[in-house]
């Protein structure tokens, strides 16, 4: 996933330049029925992970959940106040996902503050919370409240932080790092099938973008019906009640629309580099305008042309008809016009894929941000708390 992925790239830049960095894990990630990983202890890329809460099975039971959950919480506070204590913490890292937001951040917040460890929250979506309140407890409840740094994906979230810091009376460090990715994994390759392929990457909850693309599908096959779509990383049951809802399923049928599901990173990666185009929509809303999608970089850096939008950061980073193709965000047509313009000249979309790739290794290679986050880090480490 992508979360997962990005804190990889971030521990390895940071220990290529010779930061000690460990994974705590503080929730209980595989289901009981279908785990991925058995061990609650190890390492990945160099990389030392714990999982605080003793497993990394999820329960079945709620109350054992959030037993897990707690227990969790605590081993992970008890092993960076060892660390602490020992002189072997400087500064942690904050990565939370979308329910920890609203139901957690306040509780680490004043939990590391109370063990003395400075911290950097990492901001990769929209704030959860905005408000423009001074009272106390607007401020006490921020998502910076008593951080010392941020690291955001996007210059929209860059700049919201700014602001907030400022709203709740707060110097609060920013370092903007965009999309990365490990451009050594990605090789390119010239293949060219007699099947077009469109390939869309996103997990399970993306349904207004899956129902997008279908509609995109349907004028795209007017004209190439021999074309076809390939979605995976969604669930495919649930793919398939999108697919359902649009009165789609003869396409699921008759192989124009394949629901892959989830594969394996190396399946993953071969199936871009093997895709006659990459789609990534995105819309004219905050969510669209504060993130930075981090399979745009993995999608530039196949090698292969990408179909998205003018909005948020990919209008910063690429160039409409030179490194992608892009058109205004939630319009049908012009989308499927875009996608038409890839199918209808190859030796052209060929030449921006390639030019795409150049921009993942000129921006966005995790290497580059090895020796920004070191000095970042070592600036939130020296400032007082």
């Amino acid at each position: 996933m992508a979360t997962s992925n990005r804190l990889r790239l971030l521990g390895l830049a940071l220990m290529e330049q010779g930061v000690e960095v460990t994974v705590l894990v503080t929730r209980a990630s595989e289901p009981p029925d279908a785990p991925l990983n058995h061990l609650a202890r190890g390492v990945v890329d160099g990389i030392p992970f714990v999982y605080t809460p003793g497993t990394t099975f999820r329960s079945g039971s709620f109350l054992m959940r959030r037993a897990r959950d707690a227990r969790g919480f605590v081993g992970a506070l008890a092993e960076l106040g060892r660390l602490r204590l020992m002189g072997q913490l400087d500064c942690a890292y904050l990565s939370l996902g979308a329910r920890e937001w609203k139901i957690g951040l306040s509780a680490w917040a004043w939990s590391l503050s109370m063990l003395r460890v400075p911290f950097v929250v990492e901001l990769n979506e929209g704030p959860w919370r905005v408000s423009r309140s001074r009272a106390p407890l607007s401020r006490w409840t921020s998502q910076l409240a008593a951080a010392s740094g941020v690291l955001a994906i996007s210059r929209y979230l860059a700049q919201w932080s700014i602001r907030e810091g400022h709203r709740i009376g707060r110097d609060v460090a920013v370092l903007e790092v965009p999309i990365m990715v490990d451009i050594a994994q990605h090789a390119v390759d010239d293949f060219e099938s007699a099947e077009p392929t469109l390939v869309y990457s996103a997990s399970t909850g993306y349904g207004a973008a899956l129902q997008f693309i279908l509609h995109t599908m349907r004028e795209v096959w007017r004209r190439r019906p021999d074309c076809r779509l390939v979605v995976t990383g969604m669930r495919p049951d649930w793919a398939a009640n999108v697919v359902a809802e649009l009165e789609m399923e003869r396409h699921v049928q008759d192989g124009g629309i394949v629901l892959a599901g989830y594969l394996p990173r190396q399946e993953l990666l071969a199936l871009y580099s093997k895709a006659t185009a990459l789609l990534i929509p995105l819309f004219d809303d905050l969510a669209s305008q504060a993130r930075f999608p981090t399979k745009l970089g993995e999608y530039l850096a196949s090698g292969r042309p990408v179909v998205s939008n003018h909005i948020g950061e990919v209008g910063r980073f690429v160039r409409d008809g030179e490194t992608a193709f892009l058109s205004p965000a939630g319009d049908v047509a012009a989308y499927s016009a875009r996608i038409l313009d890839v199918l209808d000249d190859t030796a052209s979309a060929r030449a921006v894929g390639r030019a795409g790739r150049r921009v993942a290794e000129e921006e966005f290679d995790y290497r580059l941000q090895g020796p920004r986050l070191r000095a970042f880090l070592e600036h939130i480490a020296a400032r007082p708390l």
